[in-house]
């Protein structure tokens, strides 16, 4: 068990089962545009480094000019529809109230207002003192800065904060802030590839994040 006053959270495919959504979000742009619509799983293949390299993954290489049309489509469409499907994995609330006591932070690379409108939503925004989303610093993850940006914000220092995530850019953003790392595998990156990333302890439920730290 490892003591910490600080835990920071990713939100798609860490506190949110949000693959519907974006799925059918992605796919409504496609359509649009003439194309066929993708299976989820590869969408979700294409998820976790912010919303243009989604969409740029989403599409031909040769209809990335039109990357400004396409992400309109999206964020108008999604804005709309982004809880459709979208839940709370389980166990998320039980450990959120475990914790309540400890500072807490989302960090996502979704855009900030989808971020924010998500977990106002759902009621959940009420647990973190920080909310960030991958346009909310110049830099979102795998870089540090939005993780020193919370543990500045929060006064927290890095060696008493944790990172916990489901992609590698959650893990290499922690190890590069300097907090402990905790990789979720439910989510969308299956755990062989986390394990790569060297994260300090990989849970199969988020309420087995209570066996690790305190």
């Amino acid at each position: 068990m490892q003591e910490v006053d600080l835990l920071i959270f990713d939100l798609d495919g860490t506190l949110l089962d949000t693959r519907q959504d974006l799925a059918n979000a992605v796919n409504h742009a496609r359509e649009r545009l003439g194309f066929e619509p993708l299976k989820t799983h590869t969408v979700m293949s294409y998820v976790g480094d912010g919303l243009r390299k989604l969409l740029q993954r989403s599409l031909p290489n040769r209809e990335n000019q039109r990357i400004d049309e396409v992400t309109q489509l999206f964020r108008s469409f999604y804005a709309a529809h982004l809880l459709d499907h979208s839940t709370l994995y389980p166990g998320v609330v039980e450990v959120l109230d475990y914790f309540r006591c400890k500072k807490m932070a989302v960090v996502s690379n979704k855009p900030q207002e989808f971020t924010r409108a998500i977990l106002e939503g759902l009621r959940m925004s009420h647990y973190f003192r920080v909310i960030l989303g991958g346009d909310s610093l110049p830099n979102p993850k795998p870089s540090p800065d939005p993780l020193l940006h919370v543990l500045s914000e929060l006064d927290v220092s890095a060696d008493r904060a944790v990172m916990i995530g489901d992609s590698p850019s959650d893990i290499h953003a922690g190890h590069a802030a300097g907090t402990q790392t905790c990789a979720v595998t439910y989510g969308y990156r299956g755990a062989d590839l986390l394990r790569c990333s060297e994260p300090d302890c990989l849970i199969e439920s988020m309420k087995n994040l209570t066996r690790y730290f305190e």
